[in-house]
C-alpha cells in the first residue's frame, strides 16, 4: 500500500467514524426529545429510550469498529 493510498484510507476511516458520531448524537437527541415532549405518552417515553439507548450503542460500535479498522490500516504486510 503506497503511502496515499493508506492516507486515503485513513482518511476515510475518519469520515466514517465522524458519521458514527453524527448518528449516535441525532439517535439520542432525538430519543431525549421524544421523552420530553411526549411525557403523557408511555409508548413514546419508552420508545424514547429504546432509541436513546440505541444512540449510546452506536457510538460505542463506531468507537470499536474506527480503532479496529485503524489497526488494520498500520499492521504491517
Amino acid at each position: 500500500m503506497t503511502d496515499s493510498d493508506k492516507l486515503r484510507t485513513m482518511l476515510a476511516n475518519e469520515r466514517t467514524m465522524l458519521a458514527y458520531i453524527r448518528t449516535a448524537l441525532s439517535a439520542w437527541i432525538f430519543g431525549l426529545a421524544a421523552i420530553k415532549l411526549f411525557a403523557e405518552n408511555f409508548f413514546i417515553v419508552c420508545l424514547g429510550w429504546v432509541i436513546a439507548i440505541g444512540g449510546a450503542f452506536i457510538l460505542l460500535w463506531g468507537i470499536l469498529e474506527s480503532r479496529r479498522r485503524h489497526r488494520g490500516i498500520h499492521q504491517p504486510k
